[in-house]
């Protein structure tokens, strides 16, 4: 039973068939078009007065609960929303968006943060807008205004596809970091001038903003919500250029390199002073079990380096900020650099 050309797990055809369920009509749209059209065919639906409006015929309403228990077995937990005063989404959206395009100013921005918009039109900042309401919506491109933060002492520029280009040494001359925030990253075509001879991601964010930088060296730092920009920035770099990462010495460090080695698309090694052992006794801490904070408990298997076996068998981690104090970490930095 109306099977064809239909995908059932669409958020559109399902909210479609539960909009039928709960108001007996449906205005017809791109997204829900499949499902509206073949119960028009099928005299499941007839016409209203208003464009693109349609209701239930009595053949619509004696075989609609017969479709839903087949289609969408699960529609029976949504009771309380089908007879209450709350609103499914595309319900919400239809209500904020109606009356917001009518007010529209002719000057929208091209690129809208993302949770503002979802809050604007779904009354929620983290709920996810889905695509087919998005496609209602002018050709806007969505940023979650992540920001990448770089240090160095290099002449990089950053070209953009229109303007003058980002030149980032007269940045750093007058402010510690140039900070770029992602709706301008995505306007980054190449860069251009001087080339780091190495590139260094640092977790710790005093640790970015206190270490001193050896000459020729370009520090990202990487915060875990900012990783999937940091990777897209390292994909313009050539692959001569080497990547290493310094982080803390805890589970969430070795996860962070893993993944900006899959957002960058390149190799990373991470960065471990030799002198690093002799920290174990006075400045490790012991893990926890939490998953997704500093200090959590190891998972997955032993690694052969000395330093994180020590760790891992013992159950203890190293943060990072201890090492700034070391006169050694400029020496070994500056080694990288060889």
């Amino acid at each position: 039973m109306f099977e064809a050309q239909i995908n059932w797990q669409a958020l559109a055809i399902r909210e479609a068939a539960l909009t039928l369920y709960k108001h007996e009509r449906i205005d017809r749209k791109p997204a829900n078009a499949p499902l509206v059209d073949e119960l028009v065919t099928s005299n499941w639906l007839l016409p209203e007065e208003t464009e693109d409006g349609f209701m239930l015929s009595a053949r619509g309403r004696a075989g609609l609960v017969e479709l839903l228990d087949l289609r969408l077995p699960d529609w029976r937990d949504w009771q309380e929303v089908l007879e209450g005063d709350r609103l499914l989404t595309t319900e919400v959206f239809d209500q904020r968006w109606g009356y917001l395009k009518d007010q529209l100013r002719a000057d929208l921005p091209r690129i809208l943060n993302k949770n503002s918009l979802q809050l604007a039109l779904l009354g929620k900042r983290h709920t996810e807008l889905p695509e087919h309401l998005l496609e209602e919506l002018p050709a806007v491109t969505l940023s979650e205004d992540r920001c990448l933060h770089l240090r160095g002492n290099i002449d990089l520029k950053l070209t953009r596809k229109h303007g003058s280009a980002i030149e980032l040494k007269k940045i750093w001359r007058q402010l510690s970091e140039a900070v770029l925030p992602e709706r301008d990253f995505h306007q980054i075509k190449e860069l251009e001038g001087e080339l780091p001879y190495l590139v260094m991601t640092i977790e710790d964010r005093g640790v970015f903003l206190d270490i001193d930088l050896p000459a020729n060296l370009l520090a990202i730092w990487v915060a875990p919500e900012h990783l999937e920009l940091a990777g897209d920035f390292l994909r313009f770099l050539p692959q001569f250029v080497p990547h290493v990462h310094f982080g803390d010495l805890d589970h969430q460090g070795l996860v962070i390199a893993e993944r900006l080695a899959l957002y960058s698309q390149r190799p990373v090694r991470r960065f471990i002073p030799s002198f690093w052992q002799d920290y174990l006794e006075h400045f490790s801490a012991n893990t926890h079990d939490k998953k997704n904070s500093k200090g959590a408990a190891w998972r997955g298997p032993v690694l052969s380096v000395a330093l994180l076996k020590e760790l891992m068998t013992s159950d203890r981690w190293l943060a990072q900020a201890p090492l700034l104090f070391d006169a050694r970490l400029h020496e070994e930095m500056r080694k990288l650099m060889d």
